[in-house]
């Protein structure tokens, strides 16, 4: 739960922006008020041939309140309208800035080894960290060892590598760097990293502005004017430039190490970003980017991305620190490397691991012990989420690549056990304008019935990248599909919620601009009917013994912090009332969200034994609170 610590410091540390921001423009107010005094004086010295008193008296005539008023009101408008335009800009989320540097999205089902790997890593790494499959993007013609995450939330955010992390690095190491980088997601520093770039922008545009005046030919009498306000402005955007840099550095700093730290915890493995970090000591292009848009984003980067004014306010520590934070014992020796093909090597790794998880699972099964993989996935570590996706079939993986497949995929698992129902969706969909689609449900369909229940929303995780490569009429399509599933046999059950909530929340904003959940309630008993409601079910479906139902509810209430509620009678609990209460708590300041979700958690935990609909329901929920999936099995 330290999740919402580093949300509500990241929502001080944007405070703290906000009150930069103001002192900043506030500051190129008054410089512009002075230049401008300056030029027209100089222009009134200038034009009477002499340097004198009057010359003096000439230049501090000019200064009005009226003038600074007006000067004060463009300079604000000015900035804003910067900032409103680069905010419009971004409002695609993390794909926008990928594009940006020039980077092209690697679709599931490519074929190219190396992009395969870091595909599988961003998927193990995202089941084993509680969050949505992200999609990848490639910056094909960087060679520098680097990467990102962009996005405003954790349901439009993406992760961006270069050419040269994937080429150079392992797979250990690219564990390392990918945790690293969904740490940046599960810390908040992905929303602030967004608010930085914008907010800069609109000071720095005014320093644009001074380049193109500074450009412009103008007469003879006023080229000397045009060429000072240009110089001014250019000298202001250069200030509010370096202000923003000093900014960036000191809010960045820190926020590496912190992040090295949760790629640890993560990966359950020091030495992966330990050598990712040795690998860019010892390789000469180091982190270095070279797309034009580099420096507005620098401080998004696993890396030091681009150097000014000799490292005074680089974004990173440098990488000696970082190493000997994670590795105090370090003797100083970088990896030396190059360029080179590692496909074959990590592929042979590959096939080790899968061979390894498969021969545990047998072993298991021979002497008659079950392994639950949901309980492996929820496990919130690397090796423990490999073995457990071992258990879903290659070809549903496969399946879960393609966009078409994954549509099947999603469909199929809404079919229904009575056969009227049944029947009843397989008429809508014959009806689909979509060739094959029907007839990929039926080849899927056997080893569907035979997959665990525990894995249908992983299973659904593995397919998020493939349905946001759907097309915007498909993606309508889809979800129209969905919705007829559902409502085939005229009600909505627990499972059924749960799936269509979490594809909507996390491929709605790819799709189109979403309303974010803006907070509104800053105490807890504001929240006690919603949570009552919400907690009622979800004991209600976990616990069949009366005392056991009674004791959950105490805890969960216990742990939330509300003592005086009682349980909703089951007959009360009304499925449409509790989708309405779980949207309400989605509307919490950041700080009481992780008193309900452990109250929800310490619930279902409470007899011991943890239900697969108890653990979608949990999921789903954190899910609409944009919030990482708690770990149930500590």
């Amino acid at each position: 739960m330290d999740f919402f610590a580093h949300q509500d410091r990241a929502r001080r540390n944007t405070g703290w922006l906000v009150v930069l921001f103001i002192l900043a423009v506030t500051l190129l107010v008054f410089l512009a008020n002075f230049f401008i005094s300056l030029a027209i004086g100089w222009s009134e010295v200038a034009s009477a041939n002499h340097l004198s008193s009057q010359g003096t008296h000439a230049f501090w005539d000019q200064f009005s309140w009226s003038r600074f008023a007006v000067t004060g009101f463009a300079v604000w408008c000015v900035v804003l309208g910067a900032i409103i335009y680069k905010r419009l800009q971004l409002a695609e989320g993390g794909k926008r800035i990928a594009e940006s540097l020039g980077g092209h999205r690697i679709y599931p089902n490519s074929d190219d080894l190396e992009e395969r790997r870091i595909l599988n890593v961003v998927e193990e790494m995202a089941l084993a960290s509680g969050m949505p499959v992200p999609p990848v993007y490639l910056l094909g013609g960087e060679m520098g060892i680097n990467a990102f995450a962009a996005g405003d939330s954790p349901s439009d955010a993406v992760i961006g590598v270069t050419r040269g992390c994937i080429q150079l690095l392992d797979r250990d190491q690219l564990q390392g760097v990918i945790a690293h980088e969904f740490s940046h997601i599960l810390n908040g520093d992905m929303r602030l990293n967004m608010r930085l770039i914008t907010v800069l922008h609109g000071i720095e545009f005014i320093g644009g502005m001074g380049e193109v005046l500074l450009r412009v030919r103008t007469t003879r009498s006023g080229g000397a004017q045009a060429f000072l306000l240009g110089g001014a402005l250019w000298l202001i955007g250069f200030l509010g430039t370096l202000f923003g840099d000093m900014i960036r550095s000191a809010v960045s700093r820190q926020r590496e190490f912190l992040a090295d730290a949760s790629a640890v915890q993560f990966t359950r493995n020091p030495q992966g970003i330990a050598d990712a970090l040795k690998v860019i000591g010892g390789y000469t292009a180091g982190t270095e980017i070279f797309s034009p848009s580099r420096g507005e984003v620098s401080h998004i980067f696993f890396g030091q991305a681009l150097r000014r004014l000799g490292g005074m306010f680089d974004t990173h520590p440098p990488v000696m620190d970082r190493i000997m934070r994670i590795q105090p014992d370090w003797d100083g020796s970088y990896i030396l490397t190059r360029l080179k093909h590692q496909e074959e090597k990590d592929d042979a790794a590959d096939a080790k691991k899968e061979q390894l998880a498969k021969a545990v699972a047998l072993g298991a099964a021979l002497n008659g012990e079950f392994i639950d993989p949901a309980e492996l996935l929820m496990q919130g570590n690397i090796a423990s989420v490999q073995e457990g996706l071992s258990h879903i079939p290659d070809s549903l993986k496969e399946q879960a690549h393609d966009p078409l497949g994954a549509t099947a995929l999603m469909l199929g698992l809404l079919f229904s056990d009575d056969e009227t129902v049944y029947q009843k969706q397989r008429g809508y969909l014959k009806q689909s304008p979509t060739q094959g689609l029907l007839a990929l449900i039926d080849k899927q369909t056997p080893e569907l019935e035979q997959l665990s229940r525990a894995l249908y929303l992983p299973l659904l995780e593995l397919s998020m990248p493939a349905l946001k490569c759907l097309s915007q009429e498909q993606y309508t399509l889809f979800k129209q599909r969905l919705l007829l599933l559902i409502r085939a046999d005229e009600e909505i059950d627990l499972f059924e919620w749960c799936l269509y909530q979490e594809l909507q929340h996390y491929l709605d904003p790819e799709f189109g601009k979403v309303r974010t959940h803006r907070p509104k309630y800053r105490e807890i008993q504001q929240l006690s009917d919603a949570y009552r409601l919400v907690l009622s079910v979800l004991v209600y479906e976990g616990h069949d013994d009366p005392q056991d139902i009674e004791k959950a509810f105490n805890r969960g209430i216990g742990s939330a912090g509300l003592y005086n509620l009682k349980i909703q009678p089951q007959d009360a609990c009304d499925l449409q009332d509790f989708r309405a209460a779980v949207k309400e708590l989605a509307y919490a300041y950041p700080h009481l969200k992780p008193r309900m979700l452990m109250g929800f958690v310490n619930a279902v935990k409470q007899d011991g034994i943890i239900t697969v609909i108890e653990r979608e329901m949990v999921r789903s929920i954190a899910a609409v609170m944009d919030s990482p999936i708690p770990k149930l099995d500590d």
